[in-house]
C-alpha cells in the first residue's frame, strides 16, 4: 500500500510567525486535502488555533519549553512514538537551535531548511534539503517556498479560525457601537512600539471621527502601564474600553474581527487582525515592513524603517534581517504620517 503523503511543520514562536506557519497550512489543508498535516508549536501560542471545544484546527504537538531542552525533546519523540511510517517531508520554518534540536526527534528522509540567506543558529547543519528564499521578503512568502520545494505549492495562504459565534456575538455586545476602532499599542518588544503620546493623539482623533476605541494587549506591567495612561487621557473625550489583559487569545480574536480598523506595531495582534481580514496599520521603525508586515494590508504600513537603515548603514545595500540600531527608532514616526495613513483607510474601507 502506498504510504499517504504527510507534511510535519516546525514553527515554535513567536505568535505573529504561528499566525503566519496557519496560513500556510490552511492553504496546504485547501489545496491538498489527502494530505496528512500536522504541526509542532510551543504551547503557550497553541490555544489559539483550538476550537473553543479544545480541538486542533490542525493536528498540533505542543510544546512545554518551561522544562529542560532535554525533556522538551523527549515528550515529541513521545508524541511521535504511534506514527508507523516518516513523514514525507518536514518543513523547519523556525532558524533557532531550540528548534533545531526538537527537529532530531522528527522521522523523514527530507528536512527542508533555509538558504543562506535566512539560516541561521547553525540550522543548515540539521537539514539536508535547502529552500531558496522567494523574490518577495515576507517572512510569509519565505513559509510558502517551503511548500514548493517539496512538491506541495499553494497560490496563497487561508486562514480559518473556526470563531464560535458566540464568541463574535460576546464581542459584539462588550462593544456595541457600529464603528469600532481596535488599537493595540504594544509589541512583545517594547523597542517596537510607538509613543505613548502618539497613541493618545491617535485615540483622541479616532474619537472625534465618532469611532468607539478598544484598547487591546495582554497581561504585562508595560502594555497595562500604556493602555491605563491612553484610558486615563481619553475617557472623557468619547467612547472608549479598555480590555487590557482582559481576552484570551481567542476572544482577542473576536473582538479584532468585529472592528472596522486596527492599528499596532510589529505584533502578533497585528498579524491576527491581518489574518481574520481587518484593515490594519502596521507601524514600523526597528524592523523591514515589506518582511514582516501584515500580508493582507501592506498598503497601509507607516514606516521609517528604510530611511534609517539607509542612514545607520550608509548607503550599503541593507541584509535581509538587518534590524535598526537606533534606540528611539519608533520615535521618528509621526502622529501627522500616522493620521494620514488613518485617514486613508477610513477612505479606502468606507468605514
Amino acid at each position: 500500500m502506498e504510504q499517504q503523503p504527510s507534511l510535519c511543520v516546525l514553527r515554535l514562536s513567536a505568535l505573529g510567525d504561528c499566525i503566519n506557519a496557519f496560513g500556510l497550512l490552511g492553504g496546504l489543508k485547501r489545496t491538498y486535502p489527502q494530505l496528512e498535516l500536522c504541526w509542532v508549536i510551543d504551547q503557550r501560542f497553541a490555544p489559539l488555533f483550538c476550537d473553543e471545544h479544545g480541538h486542533d484546527l490542525i493536528p498540533l504537538i505542543k510544546l512545554n519549553f518551561k522544562q529542560s531542552l532535554f525533556k522538551v525533546h523527549s515528550d515529541l519523540k513521545q508524541a511521535l512514538k504511534d506514527k508507523q511510517e516518516p513523514f514525507t517531508a518536514l518543513l523547519n520554518l523556525q532558524t533557532s537551535l531550540k528548534a533545531s534540536i526538537c527537529s532530531l526527534a522528527i522521522k523523514t528522509p527530507h528536512k527542508y531548511g533555509y538558504d543562506a540567506q535566512r539560516s541561521r543558529e547553525g540550522q543548515r547543519l540539521f537539514v539536508n534539503e535547502i529552500v531558496p528564499s522567494p523574490e518577495n521578503p515576507h517572512v510569509l512568502a519565505g513559509f510558502m517556498a517551503f511548500a514548493a520545494a517539496c512538491g506541495y505549492p499553494i497560490a496563497e495562504p487561508v486562514w480559518d479560525f473556526q470563531l464560535d459565534p458566540y464568541v463574535i456575538d460576546k464581542a459584539r455586545c462588550v462593544v456595541a457601537h457600529e464603528k469600532v476602532f481596535a488599537l493595540c499599542p504594544c509589541s512583545a518588544v517594547a523597542s517596537k512600539n510607538w509613543t505613548t503620546e502618539g497613541y493618545i493623539k491617535l485615540t483622541q482623533y479616532a474619537q472625534s471621527k465618532g469611532m468607539c476605541v478598544v484598547l487591546l494587549g495582554g497581561n504585562s506591567a508595560l502594555e497595562k502601564e500604556v493602555c491605563n495612561t491612553i484610558e486615563q487621557e481619553c475617557q472623557h473625550e468619547g467612547q472608549l474600553i479598555n480590555l487590557c489583559g482582559k481576552t484570551s487569545l481567542r476572544e482577542l480574536a473576536g473582538f479584532l474581527s468585529v472592528a472596522k480598523l486596527v492599528v499596532s506595531p510589529d505584533s502578533g495582534s497585528m498579524h491576527l487582525a491581518a489574518a481574520l481580514g481587518t484593515p490594519v496599520i502596521g507601524l514600523f521603525a526597528r524592523h523591514d515592513e515589506q518582511r514582516v508586515g501584515p500580508w493582507n494590508f501592506m498598503d497601509l504600513n507607516v514606516s521609517v524603517y528604510h530611511k534609517l537603515a539607509q542612514q545607520e548603514l550608509k548607503g550599503k545595500p541593507i541584509p535581509w534581517r538587518y534590524r535598526v540600531r537606533t534606540p528611539d527608532a519608533m520615535s521618528k514616526i509621526s502622529v501627522e504620517l500616522v493620521l494620514s495613513a488613518f485617514d486613508r483607510a477610513l477612505e479606502r474601507y468606507r468605514i
